[in-house]
């Protein structure tokens, strides 16, 4: 490693008892998304005394912001995003409280050592797990004039995120007339028939989709006593696949099978889209270099694969507006969003999947400074595959 990376790496070290007492601090105060005001403050206030200019409620959320430092005229602006929420009665099982102190040690360490033009951006970025405040936060054009963002998890590896699933949620209510289900039951048209019609086609749908593509469904609420015609039958619906564009056909087949059910049982529905969670656009150029950052880090658990994603996240929306390097550092091989995840949040376990965290993007930052044409290489890459 160059003196110029040591340099980095140390600086991050020197950092790290403090910004891990940050983390530690928003661990103790777990708060569900959009409703994370101490988190949100306790980051403010920390980059307020590092020198950043701080906008607060950003695209019309509460507990969102963006904390700006910048350098010269005409550098690229590298971004940092965070979350801080947490689980409703799990707290903070999936590592949330590191992430903030982990962009802000990565984004000081670049400050520290290079003093080349550029403009660093930490994004305060609420509700991963609820709602989606990237969504909202990419559709009001906050990472618009982002030249490379960088988002960590902390997890039970160390690597380069892919493919992400792209998400579409569905609450759905189907309208029917009671009757009484013995003495009558040609007079109802049921609620729950036309559930189930749907359920049984999207089976059938399942059979016909591509690879990596999820359908998860259930009953949300109950629809009465078995010896009445339900006229009311409440359902959520989850469409998922790697990719957004392949989603969008899905969600169009869904939609004909909702008209076929309700024309099949004489019912009428209500449908409510939730936001739409897109798919990771992944890049391979910088993949290749933070792979080797992690080697030579000495990086635990280093998976070199391309891993698709199981799950499904608002860092998705982003990365379709603005070139996005979504990584994880090994913390623990507890399942997320469990009580024994949760319990190693103020370990040296979860310390040093801060601190790696922090090294690995500053390190990757530090490359996009030094060597314009890097940078540039890992745009043209977006770029052809956003026309794609």
């Amino acid at each position: 490693m160059k003196e110029q990376g040591k340099a980095l790496c140390a600086a991050v070290e020197n950092r790290a008892d403090e910004l891990f007492a940050v983390a530690c601090d928003i661990f103790d105060h777990p708060e569900t998304g959009r409703q994370e005001y101490y988190a949100c403050k306790t980051l403010e206030d920390y980059l307020k005394t590092q020198g950043f200019e701080i906008e607060h409620g950003i695209a019309g959320l509460d507990t969102a912001f963006k904390g700006t430092f910048e350098r010269g005229q005409g550098g690229p602006t590298i971004g940092f995003m965070v979350e801080y929420d947490a689980l409703k009665n799990v707290d903070h099982a999936c590592g949330h409280h590191l992430q903030g102190p982990a962009g802000i040690g990565a984004a000081l360490a670049l400050r520290d050592v290079s003093d080349k033009a550029v403009k660093l951006v930490i994004y305060g970025t609420p509700d991963e797990e609820g709602s989606g405040g990237k969504i909202d936060m990419a559709q009001a054009g906050v990472f618009n004039d982002a030249d490379l963002v960088f988002a960590y998890h902390s997890g039970s590896s160390t690597g380069i995120s892919w493919e992400n699933l792209a998400l579409q949620g569905y609450s759905i209510t189907f309208h029917g007339k009671k009757a009484h289900a013995a003495g009558a039951p040609y007079k109802g048209r049921s609620a729950l028939d036309a559930a189930l019609l749907m359920f049984h086609a999207l089976e059938m749908m399942r059979e016909h989709c591509t690879e990596g593509t999820r359908i998860h469904y259930t009953i949300s609420e109950g629809t009465g006593p078995s010896n009445v015609v339900p006229d009311t039958c409440k359902v959520a619906v989850t469409l998922r696949n790697t990719n957004s564009r392949y989603l969008a056909d899905m969600k169009e087949r869904f939609a004909d099978i909702i008209k076929g059910a309700c024309l099949m049982t004489g019912t009428g529905v209500d449908v409510t889209m939730r936001k739409q969670y897109d798919s990771l656009l992944s890049l391979e150029t910088p993949r290749r270099e933070m792979l080797s950052v992690m080697e030579e880090l000495g990086c635990e658990n280093i998976n070199y694969s391309h891993p698709a994603g199981r799950g499904s996240t608002d860092v998705g929306n982003v990365s379709w507006v603005a070139p996005t390097i979504y990584f994880h550092t090994y913390y623990t091989k507890a399942p997320a969003h469990t009580e024994e995840y949760a319990a190693d949040g103020k370990k040296p376990c979860a310390r040093r999947s801060m601190v790696t965290a922090s090294q690995i993007a500053g390190l990757t930052a530090l490359k996009c400074l030094n060597e314009p044409d890097y940078l540039a290489a890992i745009k043209a890459e977006y770029q052809e595959k956003i026309a794609e």
